[in-house]
C-alpha cells in the first residue's frame, strides 16, 4: 500500500514539473520561432522592394526598424526572378547567392516558382529558403532568400529543450525517488498509529464489555429481566460488533499484498443469497436473483464472501418498506459485474460519493433506526481494492445499485 503511495506521489510530483516544463520550454520555443519567422519574412520584405538599389544609412535609419540595419542589404543572401503570367521565368538574378550552383539555378528557381502560396519556406538541398512573390504589372517579381541561419537556430533550440527536458525529468524523478519516502512518512507513521490503536482499543475494550455482559447477566438471574438489562445487552452487542468490524477493517488494510486465488464467485453469491432469504422474507422485502454459472475470479475466497455479505446487509438494510433487492451476476468481458440494487426512495439527493467513506452515515445525528456505524462500505471497498478490481455506486429514482468488476 505505502509503495503504491509513494510511486503515486512521484507520479503526480513528476507530471506536475513535466507540465511546467512543456509550458515554459513550449512558450520559448514558440516565441523565438515566431520571432525567428517575423525577422525572415520583414528582410525579405525590405530585400524584395530594394534589391536594385543600394540604400544610404540616413534612408535605412528613417525605417525605424531595428531588425534591419545597413549590413542587411549586403550580408543577406539571395535570388530574384521575373515570373510572366504563364508561369514563365523571364529574368533572374543570382549575383547574391553562392550556395546554388550555375548547373542547378535553374531547376532551383523552377521548384521555388512552382509553390503556390504567396510567401513561405521550403528546403532545398537540405539548406532553408524564403520566398516571397510580388505583383508587378503584367509580371510577378519572387524573391528567394537564404534563411539557413535563422532556421537553424531554431531547430537547435528546439532540440536542445528537449534535452533539457529529458535530463531535467530524470533529475526529478531520481530526486523525488530519494525522498519520496521520506515525504509520505508521516502518513505511515500515523496510518501504523490508527492501525496500532485500533488493535489495542479493542483488546482493552472487551475485557469490561465482558465484565458489563456477565454482571448483566448475574442481575437477571437475582431480580429478573427488565427493559435496562435488555437495553444494556443490546448495547454490548453493538459495541462487540463495532470492536470485530474495526479489527477486521484494520487486518484487510494490513493484507493488501494478498495472494488471490481462482474462486468460484457463482457459487459463494448462491451461498450468501441462502442465508438472505429468509431476512428478507421477514422484512416483507422481495429478492430477485439472476445469478449467471461458472463465474470465477481472481480473489480470496472468505473476502469474497464478507464482500458478498456486506453489500446484501446493506440493501437489505435499507431497501424500503416492502420493497425488491435485485442481486445479479454476470460476465462482463473478461471481468464479473456484481450488482446488487435495492429500492431507496429518499435516496435522490444524496452524496454517493461519501458512501465508502470509514463512519459515514447519511443521518448525521446517527439517530436512525438503521443499525450499523457506517464500516460496512468503507471493508467493501478494501476487499475490491484487494481484489484489484472496482467498485461504484450510482442512484436512478427509486432504485440504488452498488456495481462491482472483478
Amino acid at each position: 500500500m505505502f509503495r503504491k503511495l509513494r510511486l503515486k506521489f512521484i507520479g503526480i510530483a513528476t507530471l506536475s514539473v513535466l507540465i511546467v516544463l512543456v509550458i515554459v520550454l513550449g512558450s520559448i520555443n514558440l516565441i523565438t520561432y515566431r520571432n525567428a519567422i517575423s525577422d525572415i519574412y520583414t528582410r525579405l520584405d525590405f530585400i524584395s522592394k530594394n534589391s536594385d538599389t543600394i540604400l544610404k544609412t540616413e534612408e535605412i535609419e528613417k525605417m525605424k526598424n531595428k531588425e534591419i540595419t545597413p549590413e542587411t542589404q549586403y550580408d543577406t543572401r539571395y535570388i530574384t526572378v521575373m515570373v510572366d503570367s504563364s508561369g514563365n521565368i523571364v529574368d533572374f538574378n543570382a549575383e547574391h547567392i553562392a550556395a546554388i550552383e550555375d548547373s542547378e539555378i535553374s531547376d532551383f528557381i523552377a521548384y521555388a516558382v512552382s509553390r503556390d502560396s504567396v510567401r513561405g519556406i521550403f528546403i532545398y538541398d537540405n539548406l532553408s529558403y524564403a520566398y516571397l512573390k510580388t505583383p508587378m504589372g503584367d509580371m510577378v517579381k519572387l524573391t528567394i532568400m537564404d534563411c539557413t541561419r535563422s532556421v537553424s537556430t531554431v531547430n537547435y533550440l528546439m532540440r536542445f529543450s528537449i534535452y533539457i527536458g529529458i535530463l531535467s525529468m530524470l533529475f526529478v524523478i531520481l530526486i523525488l525517488s530519494i525522498f519520496a519516502r521520506r515525504v509520505v512518512y508521516p502518513y505511515i507513521k500515523n496510518s501504523e498509529a490508527q492501525k496500532e490503536f485500533i488493535t489495542n482499543a479493542s483488546h482493552e475494550l472487551k475485557t469490561p464489555l465482558a465484565v458489563i455482559s456477565a454482571n448483566t447477566e448475574v442481575i437477571e438471574m437475582i431480580n429478573g429481566k427488565s427493559e435496562w438489562t435488555d437495553s444494556t445487552v443490546k448495547q454490548v452487542s453493538r459495541l462487540s460488533e463495532l470492536i470485530s468490524q474495526l479489527v477486521v477493517l484494520s487486518r484487510l488494510e494490513e493484507k493488501q499484498d494478498i495472494v488471490l486465488s481462482d474462486v468460484d464467485m457463482s457459487a459463494e453469491t448462491k451461498s450468501v443469497m441462502e442465508s438472505f432469504k429468509s431476512i428478507a422474507e421477514t422484512q416483507g422485502i422481495t429478492l430477485k436473483t439472476d445469478i449467471a454459472d461458472d463465474i470465477h475470479v481472481q480473489a480470496d475466497q472468505k473476502g469474497l464472501r464478507e464482500l458478498v455479505n456486506i453489500l446484501m446487509d446493506n440493501a437489505v438494510k435499507y431497501c424500503d418498506e416492502n420493497g425488491t433487492v435485485d442481486v445479479s451476476l454476470s460476465k462482463k468481458g473478461k471481468n464479473a459485474m456484481f450488482i446488487v440494487s435495492n429500492d431507496y426512495a429518499a435516496g435522490e439527493g444524496v452524496d454517493y460519493k461519501q458512501f465508502f467513506e470509514r463512519f459515514y452515515r447519511e443521518d448525521k445525528s446517527h439517530n436512525s433506526e438503521k443499525q450499523g456505524y457506517g464500516i460496512g462500505l468503507s471493508m467493501a471497498e478494501s476487499l475490491v481494492r484487494m481484489f484489484k478490481g472496482k467498485i461504484s455506486v450510482n442512484y436512478k429514482k427509486p432504485v440504488i445499485s452498488f456495481t462491482v468488476i472483478l
